[in-house]
């Protein structure tokens, strides 16, 4: 499958993803506003393994989806349409993502 494909296909993915992460999102918000008590529920739930990698899950789906948006917002103003520009622009995107994934998590895990 070629890279163009990929990323495409990521960008959609990503963005179903985020969809239901922003409800684990939410309710945390929710939640901590509440009280403070609530905060203080939230802040422990953050410091399990589990809302880490949810958290870190949502970031980096939200990192790629937004990498992948630009980069389809410059293929629509006439850009990287070619076969190879679209190509290059695609490997780019997914290892500019992958970076991005591992500092967001060494971030949440530090």
């Amino acid at each position: 499958m070629p890279a163009t494909a990929k990323a495409s296909i990521l960008h959609r993915v990503t963005g179903v993803a985020l969809f239901f992460a922003l409800t684990f999102v939410i309710w945390a918000w929710s939640e901590s506003l509440s009280s403070p008590e609530g905060f203080e529920f939230v802040k422990g739930l953050f410091s399990g393994f589990i809302a880490k990698f949810i958290a870190w899950g949502t970031v980096s789906v939200l990192a790629y989806h937004l990498i992948g948006g630009i980069r389809h917002m410059i293929q629509d103003m006439g850009h990287w349409e070619e076969l190879e520009s679209g190509n290059s622009s695609a490997k780019i995107a997914i290892a500019l993502s992958v970076v991005v994934a591992i500092l967001a998590g060494v971030w949440i895990w530090s």
